[in-house]
């Protein structure tokens, strides 16, 4: 029975003046409150324990009203709550299902809270401007950084102009966040419509990241889909956190994958933010975003036993019944099952405080945040590509040789099945406006095929007249990385060191970094930044990288000995091997980069 119908028969007269009460404020309310807003009255959503709550408002007027009412004896203590009781009923059964609200970004939440999304925008519009030395012209990078031309996938030198000046927009995402069902069960969504600096071609709409995760159990929370990889810290870290504008090359050449920071798979971890230390157990495709490695592809002949596979010709000589210039695209799917994904895990102590995986001490921690971790990453049967002089116009694996070309691993290329099993070390401290972070990284790059491949025939399709010079070996590098608030949440200096060696068994071929950036925050906040950051890349060009489509000029002893060229006429200064040292490349970038994060 409710507080209406227990009034009408117990208390006929004080009923009629708690009704006009009731009216009367109610009226007040309405004329006071603008009309088409009636939910913005009724409470609104708080943020507390990680959780957002719905509370209730009760009209002022209303209340004011009855507590006079009791106050002169006009109504009882019963009588008052239960009258409030009823208004709150009344107000919370008239009100619309749902709220929407701005605040770092656009909200929707139905008020039950069963549902709630976020929508947010970032946009980081850069100046690029770069000077390179001479080596550049030739021969360019063809070891660590190659272009990939044409349908085939040939990769070339990556050779350029001394000075360039240009804009890009380098980021600009589209985010949506949330939970369904309960808190509980979260999901992310986030679209990215950029391009790099080096594009060749347009921007397009890219899917990055898209999972959910479920932290119902603090220490086994489960993350699906396709996100980062818990792996080295600043490749878990956002780009809207950075103290750079760019993070270093052998960070990028580090990931557990080889060829993306994102993957598709499956996580298990705790909560960061419940205990001090934490772990990362995930199993992976290991082939990088939006891709699945169905089996091992090949291109090859469509008779059995036959080699080659490539536009004409054949590399070697064909056995009996073989045809030419024929090209089949083979799948093996013979122990492509889980012994072929990728597995990674990660330990991290948070030693002190939660220094997080921004760079930075932007919030000038009152107490020193200090967080030490160690990874390891294990990802088999990466297809380089064939193992023969005629790789760069084999179809299959088009995927990996683009991505270890764009993540600075193509040294790689060429050497046909490979497994990576990489480790990491990392620690941050964070404390009064100072950061200082660093990273080690190595990777053991395991070949099936154990012999040197073919880099160069005699040029007719004929037997290998010249192999690598030597075999490929392991990568190594690391990074350090400080930070200073002179402004405490405004003004930040940081500068960067990086060292990278992406083949152990080769010499001239060491890459190294430095960076400065100087970085103001108008709000205090990673919301909206202006950056700008100077970068020095000495890159050696030692060594060989094997896998051209066409075989290399003859040499003897370094020096030139084929037919064309010692035809002077034709080629005046002899032929220049893409795969010729050509010094250390020098580039010089000054990159001047604003964001907004609405």
């Amino acid at each position: 029975m409710n507080i209406w119908h227990q009034l009408i028969h117990t208390r006929p007269i004080k009923v009629w003046r708690v009704s006009a009460i009731i009216l009367a404020a109610t009226g007040i309310g309405m004329l006071a409150a603008p009309m088409n807003a009636p939910a913005a009255e009724s409470g609104k959503l708080v943020e507390k324990d990680g959780k957002y709550v719905f509370i209730e408002s009760q009209d002022p007027a209303l209340r004011l009203l009855l507590e006079r009412a009791l106050q002169k004896g006009i109504i009882s203590k019963e009588e008052f709550e239960q009258a409030l009781k009823e208004s709150e009923t009344y107000r919370y059964q008239t009100q619309l299902p749902f709220k929407v609200w701005y605040d770092r970004g656009f909200n929707f939440s139905m008020n039950d809270n069963a549902f709630f999304l976020k929508i947010r925008g970032r946009l980081q519009l850069r100046e690029t401007t770069r000077w390179r030395n001479n080596a550049w012209g030739n021969p360019g990078d063809a070891k660590n950084f190659p272009e990939l031309l044409g349908v085939f996938g040939d990769y070339r030198a990556n050779r350029s102009v001394g000075e360039s000046s240009q804009f890009n927009l380098r980021r600009a995402r589209l985010l949506f966040l949330g939970h369904l069902i309960n808190p509980d069960f979260k999901y992310f969504l986030q679209l990215g419509m950029e391009t790099a600096e080096n594009a060749q071609t347009p921007g397009s709409v890219n899917l990055l990241d898209y999972y959910f995760t479920s932290t119902h159990f603090p220490l086994f929370n489960v993350q699906a889909g396709q996100y980062k990889v818990y792996f080295n810290r600043t490749q878990i870290n956002n780009t809207a956190a950075m103290q750079f504008a760019e993070r270093s090359l052998v960070s990028d050449a580090f990931t557990a994958n080889g060829v993306n920071r994102r993957d598709i798979g499956v996580t298990i971890m705790n909560d960061d933010e419940v205990y001090p230390v934490n772990y990362y157990f995930g199993i992976f495709n290991g082939g990088g975003p939006l891709f699945t490695d169905y089996g091992s592809f090949e291109s090859k002949e469509p008779n059995q036993d036959c080699p080659g596979g490539q536009t004409s010709g054949n590399p070697f000589p064909s056995p009996a019944g073989c045809p030419g210039n024929q090209r089949n695209l083979n799948a093996d799917f013979r122990g492509n099952w889980i012994n072929q994904l990728m597995y990674t895990s990660r330990i991290q102590w948070n030693v002190t405080g939660r220094p997080g995986y921004g760079e930075g001490d932007l919030v000038y921690s009152e107490t020193p945040q200090v967080a030490v971790a160690g990874n390891i990453a294990y990802n088999p049967g990466i297809n380089t590509s064939t193992d023969n002089a005629f790789v760069g116009i084999d179809l299959a694996n088009l995927n990996w040789r683009r991505q270890l070309a764009t993540f600075g691993n193509a040294r790689q290329l060429g050497w046909g099945i490979v497994d990576y099993t990489t480790w990491g070390l990392d620690s941050v401290l964070k404390y009064r406006g100072f950061s200082l972070q660093g990273e080690y990284y190595f990777k053991n790059i395991n070949r099936h095929e154990k012999g040197l491949p073919c880099v160069q025939t005699n040029g007719t399709g004929g037997p290998c007249t010249g192999f690598a010079g030597g075999l490929l070996g392991n990568a190594t590098g690391w990074y350090v990385q400080s930070g200073y608030y002179f402004i405490p949440r405004h003004l930040e200096v940081a500068a960067r060191y990086a060292y990278w060696d992406p083949d152990t068994n080769a010499s001239g071929d060491l890459i190294k970094e430095a960076d400065v950036s100087i970085n103001w925050f108008p709000f205090g906040t990673y919301d909206y930044q202006f950056m700008i950051t100077y970068s020095n890349v000495a890159m050696g060009t030692g060594g060989y990288a094997i896998g051209r489509s066409n075989p290399l000029p003859n040499t003897v002893n370094g020096s030139q000995a084929g037919t064309n060229c010692n035809n002077t006429a034709m080629w005046p200064s002899g032929c220049v091997p893409l795969d010729a040292k050509g010094g250390t490349l020098i580039d010089n970038i000054l990159r001047v980069q604003m964001q907004i994060f609405f």
